[in-house]
């Protein structure tokens, strides 16, 4: 019966809007603890209605999109630690009615007092590769919380590419978890060091996309997960990218960055960035972003740091003043084989604990005090492992 009230209701708002079908998505983004935002695309402006409860009453509630093409309803009020169930319904191409254009799920946050999650972790995907719909594939068996990425969505930064190599290949994922993005330099487009490229993040970019208002999105900003805290940063100022939020030590989003890691009492403490501080990779860490990070992720114990840019994977050792110290350093992850051509390895260090040039992804697994990282391939095999207990 709710069912039959909802569409007349919809039937009557919608007698003389034009028929419309979904381009892109949907996706959600930005979930929160009783938070989220569902995003979609239409082929023309339209208005949307879209339906939500928890799972799996989809209609306990109803809102209404306005008449454009980029759709963007946030949802407050949620409760946490539940699945929710959405649909998404549009004008009919046939009729003064509606229809039931998508559905799905998702998944609100835990708060501190459930100090478990899981999560997905890759980067560099941005190529529309047989590779990277096969690591796409292999992802899909997995139900992470969220999912987290290191940079470069697309190869040249354009909107016009992100339905081929972000959109259409983790559209069964992002319809159901957010990812937390990092921007890499791609993301600034083929003029990220020239005045030229100003507007271009704004315009192919950040449109599109949403993320917590925690810090100055979508180019620095933190998130919380159970006892864990993550700093999703904007590196690509040591890169060269003109118009990328400045990293020194006198800079806006490093003394945000400092405050927040001083601040928080989480039990985990998580870095996604995109440009690597350590690097056995073809292009390497930066040694001028190493001399601003590095002291600050050790004054705060940071745990991990997950890091993009050189298409391989590696970890190392527990590093610290750019020595290995098993004791007190900090373990840096590249992921950044997500579906770009590979880069093999430059040189070696001692601190380089495993370097290995596939594509790939990781699956992070925390209960409470315990961290278990699993790598795999585009076949599902598994490449490495990490365990952590504090």
């Amino acid at each position: 019966m709710k069912k039959v009230l909802l569409i007349s209701v919809l039937a009557g708002l919608c007698s003389s809007a034009v028929a419309a079908t979904l381009v892109r998505g949907p996706y959600v983004e930005n979930v929160g603890l009783e938070t989220a935002t569902v995003r979609f695309r239409t082929d023309v402006s339209t208005v949307a209605w879209l339906s939500y409860g928890a799972y799996p009453d989809c209609e306990r509630f109803m809102t209404l999109s306005p008449e454009v093409n980029e759709h963007k309803i946030t949802l407050f009020g949620l409760l946490g630690d539940t699945t929710h169930c959405y649909r998404i319904y549009l004008p009919d191409a046939v009729s003064s009615g509606v229809y039931k254009a998508a559905e799905s799920t998702f998944k609100t946050f835990r708060g501190p007092d459930k100090p478990y999650f899981n999560f997905l972790a890759f980067g560099d995907s941005g190529s529309g590769s047989e590779e990277q719909f096969d690591l796409a594939r292999q992802m899909e068996k997995f139900e992470p919380d969220f999912a987290i990425h290191t940079g470069d969505i697309t190869d040249t930064g354009l909107d016009a590419a992100a339905d081929e190599q972000y959109f259409i290949p983790y559209k069964k994922m992002i319809a159901r978890y957010p990812v937390f993005l990092a921007l890499g330099n791609h993301d600034y487009g083929k003029q990220y060091n020239k005045n030229e490229g100003r507007r271009f993040l704004r315009e192919n970019y950040s449109r599109f996309h949403t993320m917590p208002y925690t810090g100055l999105p979508p180019s620095y900003y933190f998130f919380d997960e159970g006892n864990a805290r993550f700093f999703v940063l904007d590196t690509n100022y040591f890169y060269g990218a003109k118009w990328a939020q400045p990293l020194g030590k006198d800079s806006k989003q490093y003394k945000w960055l400092e405050h927040y890691l001083a601040k928080s009492g989480k039990t985990w403490k998580f870095v996604v960035m995109h440009e690597p501080l350590y690097s056995t990779g073809a292009r390497g860490g930066i040694e001028a972003q190493k001399a601003v990070l590095a002291p600050l992720f050790e004054k705060h114990k940071v745990d991990l740091v997950f890091q993009g840019h050189d298409h391989d994977y590696e970890r190392t050792k527990p590093i610290k003043g750019g020595l290995v110290d098993e004791a007190e350093g900090i373990i840096y992850v590249t992921l950044a084989g997500g579906g770009s051509p590979l880069y093999f390895q430059r040189t070696n260090a001692d601190w380089s604990d495993k370097f290995i040039p596939v594509y790939h992804f990781a699956y992070i697994e925390v209960q409470n005090s315990d961290l278990k990282m699993t790598v795999y391939d585009k076949d599902g095999k598994v490449i490495d492992t990490l365990e952590i207990s504090k």
